[in-house]
């Protein structure tokens, strides 16, 4: 069977809050068949492979209220109204934020959407290489509540993680296969 658009007849933001709404769609399907649709509209965000050195990344160990635990994740955040045009300068604040470091070199290496079953999350994978440490006068607030464990592993160990189960966080995994891939 070919796939077919929805279309939608009426929608409502059902929430609104600072980092994401909920919308509620009512749609009609290719067979005239209606259907209602929630979706989490989300602001798009960045997340940033930084290296090291070629075999060595910085990682964060942080709490995720969500899950109830910590999670190892690569650096990352939303973009906000200084980001939209240029997504970069979201990837410099959170390497500031959150690693206090800059880095000589930043490329975008991707996009992809989060979960699209349920929400329109939209996140951008940049590369980051030759970091240094920014002096502490010029280091910017972390978000309220934000704390990490700053962990450095080397591919060989990231590969473990993520052979073993043990790597769950889906940027993170996406920055490794893309990791992997960069390596040949």
């Amino acid at each position: 069977m070919a796939a077919y658009p929805e279309i939608v007849k009426s929608s409502k933001i059902v929430y609104e809050g600072p980092i994401f709404s909920v919308e509620t769609q009512d749609v009609a399907l290719y067979n005239d068949k209606k259907a209602k649709r929630d979706i989490v509209r989300h602001v798009p965000a960045i997340a940033v492979l930084a290296f090291v050195d070629d075999d060595h990344i910085i990682l964060e160990k942080q709490w995720r209220a969500t899950i109830n635990d910590f999670i190892l994740e690569i650096p990352a955040g939303k973009l906000d109204a200084r980001d939209f045009d240029e997504p970069q300068h979201a990837v410099i604040r959170e390497l500031n934020e959150e690693l206090r470091m800059s880095a000589s070199s930043i490329e975008r290496a991707l996009g992809f959407f989060e979960t699209v079953g349920f929400s329109d999350a939209y996140m951008y994978l940049y590369v980051a290489r030759d970091l240094k440490p920014i002096a502490e006068n010029k280091q910017l607030p972390r978000d309220l509540g934000e704390t990490m464990d700053l962990v450095t592993l080397s591919f060989d160990e990231l590969k473990s993680l993520f052979d073993s189960g043990n790597l769950n966080d889906q940027k993170t995994i996406t920055a490794f296969l893309y990791w992997n891939y960069l390596r040949g």
